[in-house]
Formats: C-alpha cells, sequence, structure tokens
C-alpha cells in the first residue's frame, strides 16, 4: 500500500512538468533558442514553486517534490527543444543511393 501512494505520488509530481516542458516547446516555436531555454528554466523554477503553496512548509518531502517537478520540466522541456531540433535538421530530400558494379 505504502509503494502504491508514492508511486501515486511521484505521478502527481511528475506529470505537470512533463506536461508544461512539452507545451513550452510546441508553444514558443518562433522564438529564438535563446529565449526558448530562459523560458524553460522560469517556467520549471515556476512549476517548483507552486510546490510551495501546496504543501506545508515544514514538511520534509516538501523540497523533494519541488526538485522533482523542477528537473522533469527541465528535462521533458529540453527533449522536446532536442527533438524539435534534430527534426528541423534533417534533410528534405534523401541521399541518392549509388548504385554498385
Amino acid at each position: 500500500m505504502l509503494l502504491l501512494v508514492l508511486f501515486l505520488g511521484l505521478v502527481v509530481t511528475v506529470a505537470p512538468g512533463l506536461i508544461i516542458g512539452y507545451a513550452l516547446v510546441a508553444v514558443s516555436g518562433e522564438l529564438s533558442l535563446t529565449a526558448r531555454v530562459l523560458l524553460l528554466v522560469a517556467l520549471a523554477m515556476g512549476t517548483a514553486a507552486l510546490w510551495l503553496g501546496l504543501g506545508e512548509p515544514a514538511s520534509v518531502l516538501l523540497p523533494l517534490a519541488m526538485l522533482v517537478s523542477f528537473l522533469t520540466t527541465l528535462a521533458s522541456g529540453a527533449t522536446f527543444l532536442g527533438l524539435e531540433a534534430r527534426r528541423r535538421r534533417a534533410p528534405r530530400h534523401p541521399a541518392p543511393v549509388w548504385q554498385s558494379r
């Protein structure tokens, strides 16, 4: 039962960061990479700060929840930024296949 509660707590902590990281990349397509990274860090700090309002400040798990939320948002955003950059750099036309003799 304890493992189930811990797992659900982890899902509740991670899910907003995943969604916000992906949404940032999806919405900020016209911004420069520097602006997108700075915005990603600011949103990651914001998702971590939200836990201050939801949790009890004296709680032992509050800093852990803030850290997990922060890192999840950063990882999600960086992953989707990398995937988008790889897709943009992909060749538009495949390279020709040379005939062997």
